[in-house]
């Protein structure tokens, strides 16, 4: 029996030091540690794991570009354990905590330029977005099924393919559904009126949306609604769909 709890005792040194060694470990392990499909990834990271700081790079495959200033992580133990991630297009430092109910993600605000969303998809690179984007997401425990995830509004929108027109005021709402995502386009304001419904799962994206201006003779939006779909009875009709490998 002696035999035995020594053995414990050793194991149990041999954790509590692992456990107390890898806050220390080179923060560059993170980046081998990416799903290779994601969005959003470090393209390098310095410090630990536990206080670091990277570039991100958002995209994806051959779109994906460097975004400017660092992302900055910091892992504090008290009162629960909890990640706090800071970057220059957050108005506040971002909280990821452990509690009694499970991991939350604490409500913030994201301001970033609609370029970025040219990154994310072949048509949306032609589109050659400009303007304001404004991402918020509230205050949220991370394992739920259901609820509100995050609204992002497009303001003062425009596209390289219309001149200096400007197109409205969108916004996308996103929310869980079962295990995947619902998303919704809807028009606040503007001249050109979009909208659209999808789904965002574990296979891929499958966005479809339309578009239509406001008055039928304007000639403003007709090289962009040239590039976004085929139309129907004065109705533009996109689609943005996606796999875990391929874009169409």
């Amino acid at each position: 029996m002696r035999a035995v709890g020594r053995v414990l005792g050793v194991a149990l040194i041999l954790v509590l030091v692992m456990a107390a060694a890898v806050p220390l470990l080179p923060a560059r392990l993170l980046l081998a540690w990416q799903p290779e499909q994601a969005l959003l990834r470090l393209v390098s990271a310095h410090g630990s794991l536990a206080s670091g700081q990277g570039l991100l790079s958002v995209g994806s495959g051959r779109l994906a570009r460097t975004i400017p200033g660092p992302l900055s992580w910091q892992w504090r133990l008290a009162p629960w354990p909890q990640l706090e991630l800071g970057h220059v297009w957050l108005e506040q430092p971002v909280r990821v905590q452990a509690g009694l109910q499970g991991w939350s993600l604490s409500g913030q605000t994201l301001n970033l330029p609609a370029s970025v969303l040219g990154r994310l998809h072949p048509l949306l690179q032609t589109v050659q977005p400009l303007g304001e984007l404004s991402l918020r997401w509230p205050s949220q425990a991370l394992g739920s099924a259901t609820g509100a995830v995050l609204e992002l509004d497009w303001r003062a929108a425009r596209s390289a393919l219309s001149g200096d027109a400007e197109l409205g005021h969108y916004q996308l709402a996103v929310s869980r559904q079962g295990s995947g995502l619902q998303l919704s386009l809807r028009t606040l304001s503007g001249d050109l009126t979009l909208a659209g419904q999808g789904q965002w799962t574990t296979g891929g994206l499958r966005f479809d949306g339309k578009a239509r201006p406001a008055r039928a003779d304007d000639g403003r939006f007709t090289e962009l609604l040239a590039v976004l779909g085929p139309q129907s009875q004065g109705v533009t009709h996109w689609r943005i769909a996606t796999t875990t490998t391929t874009q169409e």
